[in-house]
């Protein structure tokens, strides 16, 4: 006889042992390994993760200013340094996701590799939006603060290079730790300079050489990368704005790394699963970083 009324707690319930085989560990592996497989930015920047991932709603960074050298005059005391120290305040406020609902009649009818290849769409749309993010505040910041080189709609040229380093070396940027990230746009620019793809030039063959996989590698010192995430303006000159900077000019504190999460909804009658994660970012050291614009 079937039972009717109140929902009968002794029922068989279908939960995490029963149905562990939809919910696969290895997910959030993946979708880690590809957003940090599409992240240029992210590895270039000074980081504070440690910091922040047991919580907080904000990272205080002290900073240390530079103190003199006095002359010690015969017979009189030494002269001491006094500063009041500032700090950097980085917002932990910037938590986004990427979400979606595989219903049962599409599992069923398609393949089971549907809902992973969805998870790896909304991983690279959290990974576009964290380059992007960055890409954008960098360059915002250093264009106001006036610290660019170039001219829109004019190839980068070699002498753009040479004088964002030697503004780095002026501010005492550390030699190691350089980056230069470029637009598409930039790196056909760079890969048309003589000097860049030449073997002579450049001391290096084989596959290390530009010609032969398209690399641009490393100019004076400073390690060259491209990313599609950079600004880019559709005015009537194309404005392409590159990023030069050393490690420290920009601090990110990674609150919470990208990870993968999935649960059925009955009402759906499908699996909702979301990619998210939260972060803040900030300048660190203000002179240490400049658009290249072309």
């Amino acid at each position: 006889m079937a039972t009717t009324g109140a929902f009968n707690s002794g029922n068989v319930n279908i939960g995490a042992t029963a149905a562990g085989v939809f919910r696969p560990n290895v997910w959030s592996k993946e979708v880690l390994m590809f957003v940090k497989s599409n992240l240029v930015l992210l590895p270039l920047v000074k980081h504070y993760d440690a910091d922040v991932q047991s919580s907080g709603q904000t990272l205080e960074i002290p900073n240390v200013s530079a103190i003199s050298a006095n002359l010690k005059a015969q017979n009189t005391v030494v002269t001491l340094n006094y500063n009041t120290e500032t700090k950097t305040t980085i917002t932990l406020n910037k938590h986004y996701e990427s979400s979606f609902i595989v219903e049962d009649l599409v599992k069923v009818q398609s393949a089971y590799d549907l809902r992973s290849d969805y998870t790896s769409a909304a991983a690279y749309a959290i990974s576009e939006k964290i380059d992007s993010d960055l890409a954008t505040a960098m360059t915002t910041a250093w264009k106001t603060a006036s610290q660019t080189t170039g001219v829109y709609g004019t190839a980068i040229a070699d002498a753009n290079i040479l004088a964002v380093n030697r503004y780095l070396s002026e501010n005492k940027a550390p030699r190691t730790d350089r980056a230069l990230v470029v637009h598409p746009k930039g790196e056909a620019e760079l890969l048309n300079i003589d000097k860049y793809v030449r073997y002579d030039a450049l001391g290096v063959g084989g596959k290390d050489n530009s010609i032969v996989n398209g690399k641009i590698g490393r100019v004076y010192g400073v390690d060259v990368y491209m990313s599609q995430n950079l600004v880019y303006l559709d005015t009537a000159t194309d404005e392409y704005n590159h990023l030069m900077f050393h490690k420290e000019a920009w601090a990110i504190a990674m609150q919470m790394q990208p990870r993968t999460q999935a649960q059925y909804k009955q009402e759906h009658l499908g699996w909702l699963v979301t990619v998210d994660v939260l972060y803040g970012h900030g300048a660190l050291r203000t002179n240490f970083g400049y658009v290249v614009k072309s």
